[in-house]
């Protein structure tokens, strides 16, 4: 606990510099956050009702609030829910097509 304390007092001391382009690559993206569970909760509903994954949501959430385009990580690349069900409804419709002119042909054929 000394350990913390210690180190907070010395980043609250050292003046903050601008980060440059180069660093701002060497974050890796990856952040452990602890909240409160009914802050969890209300998160995990509200990226379900936008059928994205938590952390899709909460990445989109802070980058609308701090003005960012969210970066294109795995979750945010994944087809939505609406895509997923339009895709498969596609693939229905080309399928009875296919058989409405597959039987088109046997009927036509002399």
């Amino acid at each position: 606990m000394r350990r913390n304390v210690l180190s907070m007092a010395t980043a609250r001391a050292k003046p903050k510099r601008a980060t440059q382009p180069d660093e701002a690559s060497s974050h890796s993206g990856r952040l452990l956050l602890r909240m409160p569970p009914a802050l969890h909760a209300e998160l995990a509903e509200a990226a379900d009702r936008e059928g994205q994954s938590l952390n899709a949501y909460i990445t989109g959430v802070l980058a609308d609030r701090n003005g960012h385009a969210p970066a294109a990580t795995p979750d945010a690349r994944a087809p939505s829910r609406v895509i997923r069900t339009a895709v498969i409804v596609d693939l229905v419709l080309v399928a009875i097509a296919a058989i409405v002119a597959i039987a088109l042909l046997v009927v036509a054929w002399p």
